[in-house]
């Protein structure tokens, strides 16, 4: 009877010798760390010639628990095992799927977070029919503390009998996929000067990058930072410096990874680090300074600097009445309210770099906040100009907001604070290239180069402060000076109107109209009571006649000069994968990246696009229309616009049949320009002629 019981079960592990052994560790815990789980499964799969067994090692981590890549970046640690004396295995090749880039308090680090897999591919000693799979596994997870955890684990296998675990073998090619493919032989270079101390590395293909990380690894000694890099479509160049608190690193003849990533792709490259000397140039920073001063001068005639032309003139017109010393403090204070703004502008883009933001020249327009403090701020410019708040405010603001357009010193340095303001919505001649640096240099330079930009801009100022005589110069001040303050407040007007009409990409169309109202209507009032019905009377119909004779000059002479056409081209959302269909269709491609809030972007649209001749070729069959819109913050042109190492519209660039990379435009575009780029890019000028 006995015997007859057991029979069942004597048969069952004569069928299945194998199952006093195990393919998995099961899901381990630590009683010290409970929100971290790992298991280590085989897929069965052994190489009996290789010698190597495929595995895949599970991390489940609970909350916003996260461990790290095997370059962990400036925090953490990367995830091992030690093998202990009685494992059978010989070495491991750890696979690392493709990491998140994670920031905390400035830091940047690689890995993972919830939950990942890892392959592993065991080199195992197969002499022996019977195998162990053992030792400790070393886990490193962080929150806002981090842990270090060990793992001890034991699998006993026999090697001879092991069966494909489907779920292993599902799990391990899924994890494999992630993992970043490595690049064929010969399509990169690792160069070494140690001289500098410095990597230049070389990578070669036809990944389309957008915003991508790059991290170098493979000798745990050194640091690497990213100092330059330069994106063309078939070829990525960067320069690394490196560095090693045990002494000066020596990289030549040592294999190094570097492995590049963004939104859509990844791509791991190793080469032999070979000694030479960098190609690239080294840092002009006198040139660049050069650019900044310049760029930053420029500013002050582009079209996005004439809404504030008033309140600029009006500080000149004032300062002409007092002695030469005050003029001299005035303007210094108006120069310095430029330098403290562009200081702002440069803090403000140092916090969306270190948490991980696109940046961009301009982007401050891309917030409705911001442009609803720019509405209030020039409304009360134009209504204290008018003598407001002399009758209408508190005596307590009427010092403080009438000091503002009047002699005090904060009042100028608030003007050149909010002049700064208005007129860096877009680029200009020698900005995008100064600014280009500075917004992918670290923190030290990027402010360098905002001071720059900051000083070329306040020089007007700062000539009226070294020659104080050239204010005296101006006429005196009189009875005349009302009627110029008047024109001043109506010049202010309209910028405060322009502003509140980039409020409609984020306002309703009703309350828009509501706040539009009461601007208008206050400032109505205000002129009514300070100058009177007749001065309200002759306002309007000086705007009336104006636009009126502007209409009938524009009539008279529109023979001689390009009409502005009907807008009805037709423009295709910005993806960069259209651009690729269309050119390999054969037509000429025109990307136009703008926004709303871009004065620049405007002009040339009803200068030159909406102009003939170019309004005509660009009606032709063979032209495709793209337009990136970055009134708002959008992810897609800021990645386009990073590729091309542009951080602020207007950007146009043209692509075609004999010019598959592109043929970037000039800032200010002319029918000139156009012509040229569209013929180029067609390979056939014929296309593009009369």
């Amino acid at each position: 009877m006995i015997l007859k019981n057991l029979l069942p079960w004597l048969l069952l592990l004569s069928l299945t010798p194998s199952l006093a052994f195990s393919q998995s560790t099961g899901w381990l815990t630590h009683q010290q760390h409970p929100p971290a789980q790992v298991r280590l499964m085989l897929t069965g799969e052994f190489n009996q010639q290789t010698k190597l067994l495929p595995a895949v090692l599970q991390v489940k981590l609970e909350d916003d628990w996260k461990t790290y890549w095997r370059s962990p970046g400036e925090g953490g640690v990367a995830p091992s095992i030690r093998w202990d004396e009685a494992s059978s295995v010989q070495s491991l090749e750890w696979l690392w799927p493709r990491p998140e880039r994670f920031s905390l308090l400035g830091l940047q680090t690689f890995g993972y977070q919830q939950a990942v897999d890892f392959p592993l591919l065991l080199r195992v000693d197969s002499s022996s029919q019977a195998g162990r799979i053992s030792g400790v596994l070393t886990l490193s997870t962080c929150t806002n503390v981090c842990v270090l955890t060990d793992y001890p684990f034991a699998v006993d296998v026999d090697l001879k009998a092991l069966r494909p675990d489907s779920e292993a073998m599902y799990l391990y090619n899924k994890a494999n996929m992630a993992v970043p493919p490595l690049a064929e032989a010969g399509t990169s270079d690792f160069v070494w000067d140690e001289t500098k101390q410095q990597l230049q590395v070389t990578l070669r293909g036809e990944h389309q990058w957008q915003l991508p990380q790059l991290v170098v690894d493979g000798d745990p000694e050194t640091t690497f930072k990213l100092l330059n890099l330069s994106l063309q479509p078939k070829q990525v160049s960067a320069v690394f410096s490196a560095e090693s608190w045990l002494a000066q690193p020596m990289l030549t003849d040592k294999v190094l990874h570097l492995t590049i990533f963004d939104k859509q792709q990844a791509v791991e490259y190793q080469s032999k680090v070979v000694a030479g000397q960098l190609s690239v140039e080294e840092i002009a920073w006198p040139k660049l300074l050069v650019f900044a001063l310049l760029g930053g001068l420029i500013l002050n005639i582009m079209p996005c600097v004439l809404p504030v032309l008033g309140m600029k003139l009006g500080s000149v017109i004032t300062a002409a009445s007092v002695d030469q010393g005050r003029i001299r403090s005035q303007f210094l204070a108006s120069a310095a309210g430029i330098v403290v703004s562009f200081w702002i502008l440069a803090g403000f883009v140092m916090l969306l770099k270190v948490s991980g933001q696109a940046v961009g020249w301009g982007i401050q327009f891309q917030q409705p906040w911001f442009i609803g403090f720019m509405v209030l701020v020039t409304a009360l410019f134009a209504l204290n100009m008018l003598g407001a708040f002399e009758i209408s405010l508190p005596a307590s603001w009427q010092t403080r907001l009438a000091s503002s357009g009047g002699n005090s010193y904060g009042g100028h340095f608030l003007q050149g604070m909010f002049a700064t303001l208005l007129a860096t919505p877009c680029s200009a001649p020698f900005l995008g290239t100064a600014v280009a640096f500075a917004l992918g240099a670290e923190p030290l330079s990027l402010i360098i180069i905002f001071s720059a930009l900051a000083l070329g801009m306040a020089l007007p100022w700062l000539l009226v402060a070294a020659f104080p005589s050239l204010a005296k110069a101006l006429p005196k001040p009189g009875k005349w000076m009302k009627q110029v303050k008047l024109v001043f407040a109506l010049m202010l007007l309209a910028t405060c109107l322009w502003l509140l009409s980039l409020l409609a990409n984020f306002l309703s169309g009703v309350g828009l109209l509501l706040v539009t109202a009461v601007v208008v209507l206050t400032f109505v009032w205000v002129l009514l009571k300070q100058y009177g019905a007749k001065a309200l009377l002759i306002s309007f119909s000086a705007l009336m006649l104006l636009g009126g004779g502007v209409a009938l000059v524009g009539a008279m002479t529109s023979e001689r000069w390009a009409k502005v056409l009907p807008s009805d081209l037709v423009w295709q959302p910005l993806q960069q994968s259209n651009i690729a269909e269309q050119v390999a269709q054969g037509k000429v491609v025109l990307v136009d990246v703008t926004a709303d809030w871009c004065i620049t972007c405007k002009a040339n649209k009803v200068g030159v696009l909406l102009q003939d001749p170019t309004y005509s070729r660009l009606k032709l069959d063979t032209v495709h229309l793209v337009k990136g819109d970055w009134t708002k913050p959008s992810s897609e042109v800021s990645a386009f616009l990073q590729r091309y190492q542009r951080f602020g519209v207007p950007f146009n660039i043209v692509y075609g049949p004999a010019a598959p990379n592109g043929i970037a435009l000039p800032v200010i575009l002319s029918h000139q320009v156009i012509e040229q780029a569209l013929a180029q890019a067609a390979g056939d000028a014929s296309l593009f002629q009369d």
